[in-house]
């Protein structure tokens, strides 16, 4: 938010009342559950490791599942938002995510967190991005896909990202564009704001495109980078997220109590 204070509230309050407002996607999760599992693998969505030269972090969205009859968007938007969840506890600087263990999110560490604020704030600082690059490979996306998709959970999801999610987002690049790309931007456009669309780049034949945008070294094999391939990076990222388990069930860090101030102002969203 630039230092904006009152704008600062606002995207927390309305991050809050989206999490309130949907329970089944920000509440009743468990990286336990099976399905959960199953859904954060069929939709491989890590940040990758390092930051561009701009001191932006990048994201990769990839789909696996290609059979748009056993998608589940509701169990695939709850794996991505327990993921981010557990991303925005530790730093943006780092490189190595197998020396990423669990994080005691319990009162004694809490009571230590606020201990330690005043000296740790400027490396906390720091140690954040300048902003967000999202990579969608959508190779695998057919409109079977996008017409099984919940429209509830796709509102909540777009509204989420543009509006409550807590980073700045500066650009959006969308590779393996099929020949049916028109529909799909035709039938996604509406959820979308006319900033964030503005955003977006189409690279319609290979990566060289892509290449111009974000440093060819910091990607995954797959797309002709030299980290490790989005699939290794999807488990690394699946392990964090089990060791931070009760961080994510734990309801006093996701559940908030309501001012008449506050009320009076989601009665506006």
């Amino acid at each position: 938010m630039k230092g904006d204070v009152e704008k600062t509230k606002k995207l927390i309050e309305h991050n809050y009342y989206l999490r309130s407002k949907s329970p089944a996607i920000f509440f009743d999760r468990d990286p336990n559950e099976e399905v959960t599992k199953k859904s954060y693998f069929a939709v491989e969505m890590v940040p990758l490791p390092g930051l561009t030269p701009e001191k932006y972090k990048v994201l990769c969205f990839r789909l696996v599942n290609k059979n748009p009859r056993t998608q589940n968007s509701i169990e695939e938007s709850k794996s991505f938002f327990m993921m981010t969840d557990v991303r925005f506890t530790y730093n943006d600087l780092q490189e190595n995510f197998d020396e990423l263990g669990n994080k005691d999110h319990d009162d004694k560490s809490d009571k230590h967190d606020i201990e330690n604020e005043e000296q740790e704030e400027e490396d906390d600082l720091s140690s954040l991005a300048n902003g967000e690059i999202h990579i969608v490979d959508i190779a695998n996306y057919t409109l079977r896909h996008l017409a099984s998709m919940s429209l509830m959970v796709m509102r909540t999801y777009m509204n989420y990202l543009q509006e409550a999610y807590p980073v700045r987002l500066k650009a959006m690049h969308i590779i393996n564009c099929p020949t049916h790309l028109n529909h799909m931007v035709a039938i996604t456009k509406p959820f979308i704001r006319e900033e964030v669309f503005n955003m977006i780049h189409f690279h319609i034949q290979g990566f060289e495109t892509l290449y111009e945008h974000v440093p060819r070294n910091m990607l995954p094999m797959d797309y002709g980078g030299k980290a490790k391939s989005l699939a290794d990076i999807t488990t690394q990222w699946w392990e964090i997220v089990k060791k931070n388990r009760a961080y994510i069930m734990n309801p006093k860090f996701w559940n908030v109590h309501k001012t008449e101030e506050v009320r009076s102002r989601w009665s506006w969203w």
